[in-house]
């Protein structure tokens, strides 16, 4: 049975010789009321992480002008193709074994470190040399030289957060090797002052950090003096990593934020126009994401896509869930895209 011709088919056909289009060809249904998006809700769980990192320490070394960086990327089954997180941002982990250099180099990409075991590692930054400890948030602005060593005696590893796909599609990535053996050192976190903020979700109280180097001896005593005031309806206690220069997020593209859930806490139910990965630092709960139930546990780490209705709960009885999370919420306000809203005390189901 022959296809029935529009009446615009000869129009274009003309056209689209040119390299033109009717807006017309658009069906209606490419116009959606609300946002949407391919990222799936997932949740990866620790124990295949760590055994995927356990697996490549022993198989992988890392050298200049070979593979310089053990990592392991969370693949989001939305996101098979292109093998990252979600469609603005890449998450990662990352074993660096002692005695090794993960070799200098820069990129037009921002990464971030979240620290989470292990001594005697650090990363240099722009000749500024900080000491990994667990807890700590280290950034690495874009087209920064950095590098990686380890002096320690037991493997370390730590979160790598990029922001690679969004600058992907803006077809500007670039990345350059460091031409010389190893990075100088200017300064060293250890010797330097402290420099920088961490600030409440609901407040413009501050408290002091260091710009490239947020220290978790800084943001837990913080955190729990926050937990004394009332808590935010939607992320519990919670403080954002904050830019001293500018008052902002903690990097044009990122912001990051670490958050408490007391016991048996649950969150009220929301929704906004970013997309959220959240890593379990301490605890254990559950977060239902669009009615589905997401069980979590220290070391897990799971993804709320865009416009995904979504809240927290403690399963504990005593003890606390601290939970690291990262945002590409800067880059949506900068455009004026970001949105939010919430149910109140509306329930998915916990």
């Amino acid at each position: 049975m022959k296809a029935e011709s529009k009446p615009t088919d000869e129009l274009d056909q003309l056209l689209w010789q040119k390299w033109l289009s009717g807006i017309w060809r658009l069906d209606r249904e490419d116009r959606p009321l609300d946002p949407k998006t391919t990222v799936k809700p997932y949740l990866w769980k620790w124990a295949d992480v760590y055994d995927g990192l356990l697996q490549a320490r022993d198989r992988i070394g890392i050298s200049k002008g070979n593979v310089e960086r053990r990592t392991i990327r969370l693949v989001n089954p939305g996101m098979e193709k292109s093998e990252m997180t979600s469609h603005t941002m890449l998450f990662s982990f990352q074993l660096i074994q002692p005695g090794e250099v993960a070799p200098a180099h820069r990129h037009t990409m921002t990464a971030i470190r979240f620290i989470l075991q292990g001594k005697g590692a650090y990363t240099t930054v722009a000749g500024h040399k900080m000491a990994m400890e667990e807890g700590d948030l280290i950034l690495t602005p874009q087209w920064s030289w950095h590098e990686h060593a380890h002096e320690g005696n037991e493997p370390m590893v730590w979160i790598d957060g990029l922001d690679v796909p969004f600058v992907q599609s803006l077809q500007v990535i670039s990345l350059e090797p460091y031409r010389e053996q190893r990075l100088p050192v200017k300064s060293s976190s250890d010797l330097s002052p402290d420099y920088g903020m961490t600030r409440p979700v609901a407040s413009g109280q501050t408290e002091t950090s260091r710009p490239l180097h947020y220290r978790w001896r800084d943001t837990y005593p913080a955190l729990k003096r926050l937990a004394e005031g009332t808590p935010h309806p939607f992320e519990g206690i919670a403080l954002d990593y904050v830019n001293p220069l500018t008052g902002g997020s903690t990097l044009p593209t990122l912001s990051c934020r670490m958050q408490m859930l007391r016991p048996g806490m649950r969150t009220q139910v929301h929704r906004h126009t970013s997309t959220s990965i959240y890593h379990i630092f301490r605890g254990s709960g559950t977060t239902v994401i669009n009615g589905e139930p997401f069980h979590w546990e220290k070391g897990d780490t799971f993804i709320v896509p865009l416009w995904s209705w979504h809240e927290h709960a403690n399963r504990a009885a005593k003890e606390d869930a601290i939970l690291f999370s990262m945002h590409d919420a800067p880059v949506l306000k900068a455009f004026g895209l970001y949105r939010e809203e919430g149910q109140g005390e509306t329930r998915l189901g916990l």
